[in-house]
């Protein structure tokens, strides 16, 4: 059985089906990833061709999701492109470098070469992968892609949606005293980042419903870093308490001196 694959491309498509709709999952041994047989993955009816006339050119850059209660094992790919780079996770976290295998002679005659990747991903828990092929063309063809997925042992928490209270942290910054344009604007770059959006020029009021905008693979990630950061706060409050309490007890003790 196959389970649902997101798939986009960067690239405008201009021939065969939808993506997602051609590339396939296959369950995995985690111990030994074996390679599929080369017609399991190419077919004339998963062959999808994408160009790009943008000048300067944008990179073409594949992206594969999956439900968080799988991961990633290993990707299987056929395509004109003869270098790969691959990037992992919700925060897109490079990789590696591969360098693909042509599957056709060096002196064969063909108009678009293919070269394949057979690629584990050395990462636990990742239901999410970018690929950016690295060609001069302005056209590329997938001729085949197939997931191996296999159970995510961080399924069950990436897919709880454990609400952080942004607001509560705007409340402690704000009773701290120390906080600042920069700092409201770091914080909303973070979250712009979080969420793969581009961040805009200015800083806009962030409320609590901004929470639940977040993707649910990003949660566990984004809700621990706030944690870091409450703790941080809190930690700095107790000490600007501790030391305004110290000096108010100097004061009083000074002026019951002088009384």
């Amino acid at each position: 059985m196959t389970e649902k694959v997101i798939a986009r491309c960067s690239w405008a498509q201009t021939a065969g089906k939808e993506l997602h709709q051609v590339v396939p999952t296959r369950h995995s041994d985690e111990d030994v990833f074996e390679k599929p047989d080369l017609d399991d993955v190419i077919d004339e009816e998963r062959a999808v061709l994408f160009s790009n006339n943008d000048c300067p050119t944008i990179p073409c850059e594949l992206q594969f999701q999956i439900s968080p209660k799988f991961k990633i094992a290993a990707i299987t790919l056929v395509c004109s492109a003869p270098k790969v780079e691959l990037f992992v996770g919700p925060t897109q976290e490079y990789l590696e470098t591969i360098y693909g295998t042509s599957i056709e002679e060096q002196e064969a005659d063909i108009p678009i070469r293919p070269y394949r990747y057979d690629v584990e991903i050395d990462r636990s828990g990742i239901s999410e992968i970018n690929l950016k092929l690295l060609t001069s063309a302005k056209e590329i063809c997938i001729y085949g892609a197939m997931l191996h997925i296999a159970p995510n042992p961080n399924g069950i928490t990436t897919q709880l949606q454990n609400t952080f209270d942004i607001q509560n942290i705007q409340e402690l910054l704000q009773k701290g005293g120390n906080q600042t344009e920069d700092d409201d604007r770091k914080l909303q770059k973070f979250l712009c980042m979080m969420k793969g959006l581009s961040c805009p020029a200015q800083p806009v009021p962030m409320s609590s419903a901004t929470a639940v905008d977040i993707n649910p693979t990003v949660q566990q990630h984004i809700d621990a870093k706030f944690e870091q950061l409450q703790h941080t706060i809190t930690k700095r409050l107790d000490a600007f308490e501790a030391q305004q309490a110290a000096k108010l007890d100097k004061i009083i003790a000074m002026l019951e001196k002088k009384n």
